[in-house]
């Protein structure tokens, strides 16, 4: 549970660190005890930070969204007072405790500018700001950091000050301070998880951090790599190509249904007055016209039948056709006695 503590408010502890190479790790903060050369802190016996501290503080960074900055005189606190601009030195995300040696960052990334002012030793020492809890010292994060000449908080009152009301008045931050009992519970460990136990677990969420981040990336470079026809061709030649293969489709389809409805007509399986509905039926569903055909009997009588059942050109209008002779001739029944009955049906 995070914890937003009202009492024992925070103070600020602004040391220096002798640096003499533009190297991706540099130390924060010693380990153990320890003191600026000018006699602070002066409301605690000493500031401290061990394994246990270091974890807490390392979590906080492994959940942090922005990297920690390293300036020039600490501009980035001043900034707002004098005016001026305050440019980057360094950024870093990752720290590490080592043992009996203190708190470091892992990945500092320095700039070029930042880089040739520490290799021409025209500046000397890093100079970290860290909150510290009054009356036990207790580190209890990290702000920034700055490059400086300043191997001592002598004449550094402002930069505290600042410090301390910048820190005081980031509610957010505040409120995120994490003991140890509330980070082994924030990260799902026993109440008596090891440093070596917090450590693991904080390099764990780090890697899911970085899959998740490698995932999306693969996953944003495939969207990128589809192809979007709005991207290639203009969209009335999009839309008219398509209307053409539409047509295309549709004149072939109309062929197949004229070819098997001719040779279901030619083979007798079709009778003159089912030439309509089968042509209906193919432009709806050409598979169901092809197994009627397969299925259908053809009169033989109607095959290679020049007229298709029809009466011959100049034949009487009381002659059979030739589907009702070929009917006749199915049923038994004699072209007279047809003849008669389709008399009576008259």
């Amino acid at each position: 549970m995070r914890t937003k503590r009202k009492s024992n408010k925070p103070q600020i502890a602004v040391c220096s660190f002798e640096i003499s190479s533009a190297s991706s790790e540099v130390q924060l903060t010693p380990a153990g005890h320890f003191r600026a050369l000018d006699g602070r802190p002066f409301d605690a016996d000493s500031w401290y930070i061990d394994g246990a501290i270091a974890q807490v503080i390392i979590a906080q960074a492994a959940i942090r969204k922005t990297p920690y900055i390293i300036d020039y005189e600490h501009q980035t606190l001043l900034s707002e007072k004098n005016g001026q601009p305050a440019p980057r030195a360094a950024k870093f995300t990752q720290m590490e405790w080592r043992e009996g040696e203190g708190l470091f960052a892992t990945d500092v990334d320095w700039t070029d500018r930042a880089k040739k002012f520490i290799d021409d030793r025209e500046y000397g020492f890093l100079s970290p700001v860290l909150p510290y809890r009054k009356g036990t010292g207790e580190v209890l994060g990290f702000m920034h950091a700055a490059l400086t000449n300043t191997p001592a908080i002598d004449g550094m009152d402002e930069v505290v000050s600042l410090a301390a009301a910048k820190f005081q008045s980031d509610t957010t931050q505040e409120e995120n301070l994490m003991n140890r009992e509330e980070l082994i519970a924030a990260l799902g460990l026993s109440a008596d998880a090891s440093d070596g136990d917090i450590k693991t677990a904080i390099a764990a969420l780090k890697q899911q951090a970085a899959t998740a981040d490698t995932q999306g990336q693969t996953i944003a470079a495939l969207k990128a790599t589809q192809f979007n026809p709005a991207r290639h061709i203009d969209i009335e030649t999009y839309n008219q190509t398509k209307d053409e293969l539409v047509a295309l489709k549709q004149k072939d389809h109309n062929a197949e249904v004229n070819v098997l409805v001719t040779a279901g007509l030619a083979d007798g399986k079709l009778l003159p007055n089912q030439e309509a509905w089968a042509r209906k039926l193919g432009e709806s569903d050409v598979a169901a016209l092809k197994q009627y055909l397969d299925e259908a009997t053809g009169l033989a009588a109607l095959k290679g039948s020049q007229t298709g059942g029809k009466k011959p050109a100049g034949a009487e209008a009381d002659a059979l056709s030739e589907t009702e002779l070929a009917v006749c001739r199915q049923m038994g029944v004699s072209p007279e006695d047809y003849q008669k009955n389709k008399a009576k049906e008259v």
